[in-house]
């Protein structure tokens, strides 16, 4: 068999057979956003790590490097999030073909360094390898939670509600944009920002190299003790619900047209009606997707107010054997070709 035939998801399911934990500390290994161990009496640390590839993650055509420093923090951090931890310790390892400008080394950890202070993280170590021609980066985050905080994928039920923060399918719409036009004028654009007040192409491009990961918005569910289960969003709105639905032993039913979506978004909807598959499959949007009892919807509510993102109602979680359905305007079931990105999985 060869590894394109299992996909990443059936190679972690394996190793993670492979490797069950014995060990009295921990809590939840292989299977959730961040692993939790016990760190003591009242908390939990959390530990999770991610790898960006060039030409896999990102191609250099179209991505600063500075936003590429700030995006390989983020992804970890969005983890953290997930888990509703707080992130305190970083290490970066980068693997660079010998040919690479120390400019572009420059503005990579400028990116890695205002993110990290953003978030109040430490960098405290890392690695450094050389690559025959491929630009790796790598980022481990440790954080923590009380120990009657934490989230975790598991512990959805029916009759709870599901909820997004945020908008999706920017990320997925400005990869699409980014990809067109092969030579984007990104790099020209300035870095702070690509801006996030630039026009609807730019904000959209803007959230594919440069998002920003949901810290404060899971903590404050985690500690309100609001939520159920909980995950980020990085391979695309069904293929990570349908991790909750295993993990916690449920279905669910996605409302298509309760799906929060940006001007720009609406706007590309108008002459390319198609795309509305970037929001439930896009992926790497980094938003929280979580699950809510009905009983908390006006605290939900008023949690979105008060920290001033979107928190949307966009379906039901149902019984396991009603599997996970997208349903149209008219309640009939919209088909999606593709649930999200998988490693190693052909086209």
């Amino acid at each position: 068999m060869e590894i394109k035939e299992l996909g990443e998801l059936g190679l972690i399911k394996r190793l993670a057979g492979q490797f069950t934990p014995g060990h009295p500390r921990v809590v939840k290994g292989i299977g959730d956003d961040a692993s939790v161990t016990i760190q003591d009496d009242s908390q939990y640390l959390l530990c999770t790590t991610d790898t960006l590839v060039e030409d896999i993650h990102f191609s250099l055509q179209y991505t600063p490097s500075y936003n590429l420093g700030r995006k390989a923090v983020s992804i970890s951090l969005s983890d953290i999030a997930a888990m509703g931890g707080t992130p305190k310790f970083l290490f970066t390892s980068i693997i660079l073909p010998p040919a690479t400008s120390t400019d572009f080394i420059n503005l990579l950890y400028k990116g890695i360094k205002e993110m990290a202070l953003e978030f109040d993280v430490a960098l405290i170590g890392g690695n450094t390898s050389s690559s025959p021609d491929k630009i790796i980066i790598n980022t481990t985050i440790l954080g923590e939670v009380p120990k009657d905080q934490v989230m975790f994928r598991k512990g959805a039920s029916v009759g709870n509600r599901i909820y997004v923060t945020g908008r999706l399918g920017d990320s997925g719409l400005g990869l699409k944009m980014l990809k067109e036009s092969q030579k984007s004028k990104v790099k020209s654009l300035p870095l702070q920002a690509v801006s996030r007040g630039q026009n609807l192409k730019n904000k959209a491009i803007l959230k594919h190299i440069d998002p920003l990961p949901r810290v404060l918005e899971g903590r404050e569910l985690a500690k309100k003790k609001l939520a159920t289960s909980m995950i980020d969003i990085s391979d695309g709105l069904i293929s990570d619900l349908r991790h909750i639905a295993e993990e916690s032993g449920i279905g669910a039913n996605i409302w298509l047209k309760k799906l929060p979506i940006s001007a720009g978004l609406k706007k590309w909807l108008k002459g390319h009606p198609q795309y509305i598959k970037l929001a439930l499959s896009g992926g790497e949007d980094y938003e929280l997707l979580f699950t809510v009892p009905k009983g908390n919807a006006a605290k939900i509510e008023a949690l979105s107010m008060k920290l001033g993102i979107p928190m949307t109602h966009i379906g039901e979680i149902v019984p396991k054997r009603c599997g996970i359905t997208v349903l149209d305007e008219k309640g009939d079931i919209f088909h999606l070709a593709d649930e999200g990105f998988e490693h190693f999985k052909t086209d």
